[in-house]
């Protein structure tokens, strides 16, 4: 039979939660063992983290491992270890795992010492874009470094372990410790300050410096000494320690790892495309991350064991044979430190059941003593006859039940997945619900289903799964397309990009009148277009608007520079005022900076502009309007005088002005004469009373002969004649009747 699980002592082919098999143990932390374990559902190697019983007793730590294994496990990237399945079984949690054969960066480190940049720099920038996607969804992993980052067959680099240290740290946050790896906790992990995503960036930047160094920045006597000497000191330049370094990878060690958590990026997106710039201005070349090469992952796939075969004979379960356990686990080391756990011997192959002899072993006798004959039998009787009856009966139930049972705990349980490709949705759930299992749909990309079409399920159909389990059938939603990016953020769009499958790099920035300066101006492919999945997008940044040159505006007015300068998106910030002879009013006679000068659209100009006065034009306008019109244009009337060879039908029309109109003059010398005529037309006042008679020749500048007592007597003539032109202020004779 087998081994069910004693979770206090699990051993070679132990099961736990009844469904994964232990087949062999790959390592140990102070934290939890790994093993390789078989998933006997879905028939694949896995990798299980059993953790220390010690963290069972806390239900703040069960409560928020269950929530952050929950939240790992949404979350899907080629550059994290996907998180398939966590649960409690007996006196363990367990986390279930994607098996990575590979090893883990601590290996590599190990078996080849410093990396030069570019090596180095191509670790990182896998380790950050996982880190990036996590930080995104709101996760801060708490424990980076070497041992978390495993380097799969392919050489994909994946980022592992997150949640648990965040778990850990509230089941231990009563005991005054310091949870996480010494070496690469940041200072408020140390002190006790909020934790953010710019503790993983910190713990990411030591990470970098091992890469390129072979060691990490501090030391000490103690876990507590070498902790504590990140408060006081700052993380040394990597040149200083190794020559070959440049100074931008210095830096940005130097930006990762800040004291100030305000001083670092504030995130792994942030430290991603910093690095992606350096390596771009490095011109560093593509490198491939290598697997290590004796590694526990390594060792442990090497191991044959009696129970890799998922299933037994039809005709039972399987009986292991016995298993070798004088490979004893030993006792845990230091958190940061895990235990590479010793390789067990190869072991016999599961045996089916033994056959049936043909022969009797010659270590029986070689005769049997003659069995004594058998009493003549009694008559049977009716009663015994309907006992013997009952006993068949119940021998023939049993019989069944225990076959049912048989049929029911062996293959009875398990139905088939039925395969539903080229359904609708509606057909195809009705068809797996008929099949016995609870069904459920989930939207998925596709690069060769058509939008809502049936992409298959999971698990895939012809796979045998105990009834009533839940099988998810995948609706197609086609290939991704590119998401809107223009004016949005970096880290945002990447967010946008992942849930689409798809992957960013950055681009060379380009000049955009439409976006902003550090945001994302366009994409290629462009926005709506369909790409296979996980394809890469390349994102453009915007630098900005488009520098432009100062044009020339020298010569022009005010009113037609701010014009012209306002079509390039520069503003006059300043207009100086100067006299210039023979400049217009308002003339531009300079600018700053100088024309042709190339400055950034939305600057400022500075202007000199002419500061002379045009005498404004008021012939023909009554006095006190033309004085009004002088005033407004900041002149000012100093006297008026008549020219008496000019003849208007009012004394007080304005004839010119002196200076005459269109001059141009100093604006500290405004003062303007108003030339008004000497003779005016004298109007007809025959026939009027010598009180309306006075009234019209007085509005017309003339005097006349009469008196007051003589106002209502009618005019019959005039002297001068209606009609004729008389001086200003000369007398008009009336002849009365």
């Amino acid at each position: 039979m087998l081994h069910t699980v004693d979770m206090a002592q699990l051993a070679v082919g132990d099961v736990f939660d009844d469904r994964y098999r232990i087949d062999h143990p790959i390592a140990r932390g102070g934290m939890s063992t790994v093993y390789r374990c078989v998933d006997l559902r879905l028939g694949r190697a896995v990798a299980a983290k059993v953790l220390d019983e010690k963290y069972l007793s806390d239900p703040v730590f069960r409560q928020r491992f269950r929530r952050e294994a929950r939240a790992m496990a949404q979350l899907t990237h080629p550059n994290l270890v996907n998180v398939y399945d966590f649960g409690s079984d007996g006196d363990h949690l367990f986390l279930v795992m994607e098996l990575i054969t590979g090893g883990t960066l601590r290996e590599l480190i190990a078996e080849r010492g410093p990396m030069p940049p570019h090596a180095a720099a191509a670790v990182m920038r896998s380790v950050l874009t996982g880190l990036s996607v996590a930080h995104a969804a709101g996760l801060v992993h708490r424990d980076i470094k070497p041992d978390n980052v495993l380097i799969s067959a392919d050489h994909r680099v994946k980022l592992a372990d997150f949640g648990l240290v965040r778990a850990v740290n509230a089941a231990t946050a009563t005991n005054a410790q310091i949870v996480g790896t010494v070496a690469y906790l940041s200072p408020e992990q140390v002190d006790g300050s909020d934790i953010t995503t710019a503790s993983d960036v910190y713990s990411a930047g030591i990470v970098l410096f091992e890469l390129l160094t072979g060691t990490t920045p501090f030391a000490g006597d103690t876990a507590l000494a070498h902790a504590y000497q990140r408060l006081d000191e700052v993380v040394p330049a990597p040149s200083s320690r190794i020559a070959g370094v440049p100074p931008l990878i210095d830096a940005l060690v130097a930006t990762a790892t800040a004291q100030e958590p305000a001083d670092r990026f504030a995130d792994a997106g942030e430290f991603l495309a910093a690095l992606d710039d350096v390596a771009a201005e490095l011109a560093l070349p593509a490198f491939t991350v290598p697997v290590p090469t004796n590694s526990a992952a390594n060792r442990a796939a090497a191991v044959p064991t009696d129970i890799t075969d998922l299933m037994g004979p039809a005709t039972g379960f399987i009986d292991p044979a016995p298993i070798d356990d004088t490979a004893v686990l030993g006792t845990e080391t230091r958190m940061d430190t895990p235990r590479v756990l010793p390789a067990e011997p190869p072991l016999a192959e599961v045996a089916g059941p033994a056959p049936v002899p043909d022969v009797i072993p010659s270590s029986l006798p070689s005769s049997l003593p003659p069995e004594p004959e058998p009493d003549t039998p009694a008559p049977v009787s009716n009663r015994s006859r309907v006992g013997l009856i009952v006993w068949l009966t119940v021998v023939v139930i049993i019989t069944i039940a225990v076959a049912v049972g048989a049929w029911w705990f062996g293959s009875g349980r398990y139905g088939e997945i039925p395969q539903v490709l080229g359904m609708d949705r509606v057909q195809a759930v009705s068809t797996v619900e008929q099949a016995g299992f609870a069904a459920a749909t989930r939207i998925v990309y596709s690069d060769d289903v058509p939008a809502d079409a049936i992409a298959g399920t999971e698990p895939n159909g012809g796979e045998r799964l105990v009834r009533g389990d839940e099988v998810t059938v995948l609706v197609s939603q086609g290939r991704p397309t590119i998401p809107a990016a223009a004016g949005m953020d970096i880290l945002e769009f990447q967010q946008v990009a992942s849930e689409r499958t798809l992957t960013i790099s950055t681009g060379e920035p380009v000049y955009s009148s439409d976006v902003d300066e550090g945001r994302i101006a366009r994409t290629e492919p462009a926005e709506g277009e369909a790409v296979p999945i996980g394809s890469t997008v390349t994102v453009h940044m915007s630098r900005g608007p488009e520098p432009v040159q100062v044009p020339d505006v020298v010569g022009l007015s005010l009113a037609d520079a701010e014009a012209k300068l306002s079509a390039l998106d520069l503003t006059v910030a300043q207009v100086e005022r100067e006299y210039r002879s023979g400049a217009k009013a308002d003339e531009v006679l300079g600018v700053t900076p100088s024309v042709g000068v190339t400055v950034n659209r939305g600057g400022e100009v500075t202007l000199q502009v002419s500061s002379a006065l045009a005498v404004p034009d008021v012939s023909g306008m009554d006095l006190d309007a033309a004085t009004a019109a002088l005033e407004q244009a900041g002149f000012s009337v100093d006297r008026t005088r008549r020219n008496n060879s000019e003849v208007r039908s009012s004394p007080s029309t304005v004839i010119g002005t002196s200076p005459t109109a269109g001059t141009m003059v100093r604006p500290d010398d405004t003062s303007i004469d108003l030339v008004l005529p000497g003779r005016v037309t004298v109007p007809d006042v025959t026939g009027s009373t010598v009180r309306e008679a006075r009234a019209a020749l007085a509005n017309a500048g003339f005097e006349v002969n009469a008196s007051e007592r003589d106002d209502a007597r009618v005019v019959t003539r005039q002297r001068p004649a209606a009609g004729d032109d008389a001086r200003v202020e000369s007398t008009v004779r009336l002849t009365l009747r």
